[in-house]
């Protein structure tokens, strides 16, 4: 545990001082992604338009069934914030950004370790499917593509998180 620690202290050190290209979700109009916790299933959304003040407005939508009982865990799920607070968490970001979708290999520093598994197909779309792990327990995998910075796949299998790139539409 203090190994991660330290890992993790050096990583976001790293991302303060390296500079890298990341992600900004304003460049969409539309992401959805499909997002499956344990049993339940839903529909996520993010719809972003510019306002007349140079500001943004982002609509968040939740779509999902029920079949018997409307329950408080169905609202205390947080759905697309599992997703990114991994996907853009600083002390990740550097080892995201080692990976190389064009000869994927496995990275290995600091007792964490970033292997390639597979090509994957994502609904109508393809990527390579790498897992993050450290000391050796698969903490999440993601599959990446160099045609689409949002990730087409992501997963926590200690919890049972599947979230899947449904649609998405750029500015």
């Amino acid at each position: 545990m203090k190994r991660l620690i330290f890992a993790l202290m050096v990583l976001m050190v790293a991302s303060i001082v390296v500079s890298q290209h990341q992600l900004n979700l304003l460049d969409y109009e539309l992401v959805v992604y499909r997002v499956s916790v344990e049993d339940r299933t839903a529909l996520i959304s993010l719809q972003i338009s510019e306002t007349n003040t140079g500001g943004y407005e982002v609509i968040y939508t939740v779509k999902f069934s029920v079949i018997d009982e409307l329950d408080y865990e169905v609202f205390a799920v947080p759905y697309m914030y599992l997703m990114m607070s991994y996907i853009y968490n600083p002390a990740f970001l550097p080892f995201l950004g080692m990976i190389d979708l064009d000869n994927p290999s496995t990275v290995n520093l600091y007792g964490i370790k970033i292997v390639y598994e597979k090509d994957e197909k994502v609904g109508k779309y393809t990527g390579k499917r790498f897992s993050l792990y450290s000391s050796d327990q698969k903490l999440f995998t993601w599959v990446a593509s160099k045609q689409i910075e949002l990730p087409l796949k992501f997963e926590i299998p200690e919890q049972g998180y599947v979230a899947e790139l449904v649609e998405f539409r750029k500015r």
